[in-house]
């Protein structure tokens, strides 16, 4: 056979195992999403879409007006929320693909796991916020764990009469109801939790189960493992469960964007029953946060990051922004505080402008990460000076 002739078998050969659309595929798309202390209602999401969309996001965290908290005992009434559920089906959304309407975790109202009233209330609660979710042609929700007033997680709390593993199930099964009632009206749900079991990385590693639980108890927010499982147990084929790993607000190199993905998808695996861990890689996505306060050193509290330069904090974001994008699976969600991305200057406070620079080091990390280019600086000498200056 000819040279040619063999180069040409050749690559018969691999168009025959390797289809071209199979070659030419795409890299898996990153979506980052905004929230802050400037979260808009929708009303001004309908109002202003069209220059919010200019921000190099694909999508945004917002919120409904009194319709928000998922443990919130009282009914709702579809009467009362139809207003809102029309302004919703009034936003046209363009660039903004991956929208979350957001749900809070406190307890004000002293929700009890074990009282059936409360949550035949919540689930029908959380069917109309799934009509809402519906409504505003977002993909999903935002559930925001952390208790703001009582505490839902805590144990004992009010349950001294019953055993962890007690209060433990109950909380399971409250977290199927959750998810169960959130697919009434989206099949193809999707939870940003902002935290799920990597919350928990200084647990999991215990192989002893007695001696895990032990320390499980004795953990912030105890109960959230289980009602995280009952939530896993309860998604349909098509729901994602994303696990936004908050604890990346504070990463100061890269290696810990790699561990975090690791923690998540195999060391959590400790807390996640044997016969649910094939359900819980399929339902379950790795998210990654970013913290524009901490690493620009915007916050009221000292930070490492105020004993950078400026160009030294922006190239700090950079870092952030492109290892979030590296090792999430899917989403990132950007946090700011002491500043707002959606009104201008002239509307803002003079210390909550945005900072010059933030814009253009997301688009930059960003246009490497998809252009398959590396970073192209260490933050490691800019950290230890900084950490040096902090002394």
């Amino acid at each position: 056979m000819s040279k040619k002739h063999f180069l040409l078998s050749l690559s018969s050969l691999i168009i025959l195992f390797f289809p071209v659309n199979a070659l030419s595929q795409q890299r898996p798309k990153k979506k980052i999403v905004e929230y802050g202390w400037d979260v808009p209602y929708p009303d001004f999401v309908r109002d202003n879409i069209r220059e919010m969309e200019k921000r190099p996001f694909e999508g945004i965290i917002f919120r409904t007006k009194g319709f928000d908290h998922i443990f919130d005992i009282r009914p709702w009434e579809k009467e009362k929320l139809q207003p809102q559920l029309d302004t919703l089906s009034q936003i046209k959304w363009k660039k903004f693909t991956d929208n979350f309407l957001t749900l809070y975790a406190a307890s004000k109202w002293k929700m009890d796991w074990f009282n059936d009233e409360h949550w035949n209330v919540i689930v029908k609660n959380m069917k109309l916020f799934s009509l809402a979710v519906r409504s505003g042609n977002c993909v999903g929700v935002c559930f925001d764990p952390e208790p703001y007033d009582t505490d839902p997680w805590v144990y004992p709390g009010p349950y001294k009469d019953k055993s962890f593993e007690q209060v433990c199930e109950q909380a399971r099964r409250r977290g199927r109801q959750f998810v169960m009632a959130l697919q009434e009206h989206m099949p193809n749900l999707r939870v940003l939790s902002f935290f799920q079991l990597a919350l928990f990385s200084h647990v999991v590693d215990e192989p002893n189960i007695k001696i895990r639980q032990e320390k499980l108890r004795k953990q912030w927010m105890p109960l959230l493992p289980a009602f995280c499982i009952g939530m896993v147990e309860s998604a349909a084929p098509g729901t994602i469960l994303i696990d936004g790993n908050e604890s990346a607000y504070y990463y100061e190199n890269h290696h810990k964007f790699y561990e975090a993905y690791h923690l998540i998808r195999q060391r959590a695996l400790t807390l996640v029953p044997e016969e649910l861990r094939k359900k819980y890689n399929h339902n379950v996505q790795v998210g990654m946060a970013l913290y524009i306060d901490q690493t620009l050193g915007k916050r009221t509290v000292q930070t490492i990051s105020q004993f950078m330069t400026p160009e030294q904090q922006l190239k700090f974001f950079e870092h952030n922004v492109y290892y979030a994008l590296t090792t999430s699976d899917e989403y990132i969600w950007c946090y700011s505080e002491r500043m707002n991305w959606w009104l201008p200057p002239e509307k803002v406070q003079k210390d909550r402008i945005l900072p010059p620079g933030v814009e253009q080091a997301l688009i930059s990390a960003r246009q490497k990460y998809e252009q398959g280019k590396p970073l192209g600086f260490d933050i490691k000498n800019i950290i230890e000076t900084a950490q040096q200056k902090k002394k």
